[in-house]
């Protein structure tokens, strides 16, 4: 092992517990975001609705800046940034007296966590590489997948015992979090010094005149849609057109969850030897056979068949979403220069900026038009999308398509 391998290794560690940490903390707050966000606060439901939406629009923004941050300082260090700007704003919030107020704090939150995603992408890309960056990227879904879960459950019992009071400890929880994540990448960073590339000329004007990865990009848009079905979509399908009971869709999130946390790893070693894009190919067509199987449970008769019939189609779409997860990073992470990563992989991670923004209204006016029509949009998508795929495993770069060393 070179000595460059080796300290690498050495920074995988901290780098990890910091990931834990922060979904932990996390998980305190997502399941809770409005309700958090109004206990703390004391301003009304639909001004919290308000501000949030006003500040995911801000958040568009993220991904791009954290792109040229990236490239220009390292992804640690935009990582870092990202950790501070999250613990800056739990930590405001109890402060937040009024509606601009609440804008700009939402806003920072919003920046933080869309910058995240390209930031923590490309620093994984320096601590591995070929095959061992795949593994690394399952072992940091595992975690986060597990820390989140956790962090669910622990806010149901602060909440259930503090009250609003609880609120505030979620609030001051989660800004420490973010101070301890940041502490491991420090530690991360001091056991794997990395020099930044060399810059390269284009900066954006490249990464969108690379034709192979912008369809790589929109690929991924089809994917990103349909992951957020479990948590956008599908509580309205199963409630209001299925009539599940609502406690259904707890166990479904729970079910997935769990099942990504235990078998990221797993799925992980049997692509060893597929090529990245076949292997999200195969997992676009699970996903597809999920969307069928949720369009068929509407003709299960009402009762236990009908929910069997959604936990049997959520167990399909767990399987195609770990099937997707990890090759897709790591494709992306491969393909782009090293200089201009943080540009690529800041492209990349707007697919879910952007799906964030389209899916509830797009999901919403297409299952009040028709059921079978948000399904069948989807399966359209992905089947477009696997066969894209298959066409880029000749067009992007070789070591990309097929890991080095799997």
């Amino acid at each position: 092992m070179s000595i460059a391998s080796a300290q690498r290794q050495s920074g995988v560690r901290p780098f990890l517990v910091g990931m834990f940490v922060d979904a932990l903390g996390s998980g305190l707050y997502y399941p809770l975001t409005l309700l958090f966000i109004h206990s703390v606060t004391g301003l009304p439901m639909t001004v919290v609705g308000l501000g949030v939406t006003a500040a995911a629009a801000v958040g568009l923004a993220a991904n791009p800046v954290a792109g040229v941050l990236i490239d220009r300082f390292d992804a640690r260090r935009v990582l870092m940034g990202t950790y501070v700007l999250r613990g800056l704003g739990f930590a405001a919030y109890p402060f937040v007296d009024g509606f601009a107020a609440l804008i700009v704090v939402a806003a920072v939150v919003a920046f933080g966590d869309r910058a995240y995603y390209p930031a923590s992408g490309g620093y994984i890309s320096v601590l591995a590489t070929g095959a061992d960056r795949d593994r690394l990227y399952a072992l940091m879904s595992t975690a986060r997948n597990v820390a989140f879960g956790l962090g669910g459950l622990l806010s149901a019992g602060v909440v259930s015992l503090g009250g609003t009071t609880g609120f505030v400890v979620i609030a001051s929880v989660n800004a420490a979090s973010f101070v301890v994540a940041t502490g491991c990448l420090v530690l991360s960073g001091r056991r794997a010094p990395v020099e930044p590339a060399p810059p390269e000329p284009g900066g954006y004007r490249r990464v969108l005149a690379d034709r192979p990865f912008l369809g790589l990009v929109a690929a991924e848009q089809a994917f990103t849609l349909t992951r957020l079905v479990l948590p956008v979509a599908l509580p309205v399908y199963a409630v209001t057109v299925l009539g599940a009971p609502a406690w259904l869709l707890g166990l479904l999130y729970t079910l997935n969850t769990i099942l990504v946390a235990v078998g990221q790893l797993a799925v992980r070693r049997r692509q060893r030897a597929a090529r990245r894009t076949h292997a999200m190919a195969l997992g676009g067509a699970v996903l597809i056979v999920s969307c069928v199987a949720y369009a068929a449970a509407a003709a299960f008769p009402p009762g236990p068949p009908r929910v069997i019939a959604l936990v049997a189609a959520t167990l399909v779409f767990t399987a195609g979403e770990l099937m997707h997860a990890t090759p897709s990073w790591a494709l992306a992470a491969a393909a782009a220069p090293p200089a201009l990563r943080g540009r690529y992989l800041a492209i990349h991670q707007q697919t879910w900026a952007i799906g964030n923004v389209v899916a509830p209204a797009a999901f919403s006016a297409l299952l009040g038009a028709a059921p079978a029509l948000l399904w069948g949009t989807l399966t359209v998508l992905l089947a477009l999308a696997a066969l894209t795929l298959l066409r880029l495993s000749r067009r992007l770069p070789p070591d990309a398509v097929a890991a080095p060393g799997a």
